[in-house]
């Protein structure tokens, strides 16, 4: 979870971010913003869905999803992707990886870990690849102990 000012900060961002794109910031885009800064397990809709249901009983499954769509657009979230077919969110859209746990499916945040990957040419010259993610897969820290 990011702290006052730091969210403060990512919540100026996202209301700028939809302005340049075309995009209203309204009341049910800016909870669900607010929603994801405040998570820290990279919900997937459903979850996310359920947390703001709490403060906009009326908003949609829908509406949800779609906005969630929309940030990834704006580069105000990322997809993370895993073992599951579930999409999972996250508000980092800074480089970074991912670790998830193979037996829980919990997906940890790995910063400022100095890792570097250059795209072979073949596969510059034949795919043209505009990201490239890297994900750990292993037995978190808590599944371990158990």
């Amino acid at each position: 979870m990011a702290d006052v000012k730091v969210k403060e900060k990512l919540i100026s961002d996202f209301k700028n971010s939809c302005r340049s794109g075309g995009f209203k910031v309204t009341p049910q885009r800016t909870i669900i913003y607010e929603e994801l800064i405040s998570s820290e397990d990279h919900p997937n809709v459903e979850l996310l869905y359920n947390r703001v249901k709490k403060r906009l009983p009326d908003i949609s499954f829908d509406t949800v999803y779609r906005t969630l769509m929309t940030f990834n657009e704006l580069n105000l979230a990322s997809v993370v992707a895993g073992l599951s077919a579930t999409k999972r969110y996250d508000f980092r859209t800074e480089k970074h990886y991912h670790f998830i746990c193979v037996r829980c499916g919990a997906i940890h945040d790995i910063l400022d870990v100095p890792f570097k990957f250059d795209t072979p040419v073949s596969i510059k010259e034949k795919y043209n690849p505009s990201n490239i993610r890297i994900i750990f897969e292993g037995i978190c820290t808590k599944c371990r102990l158990k």
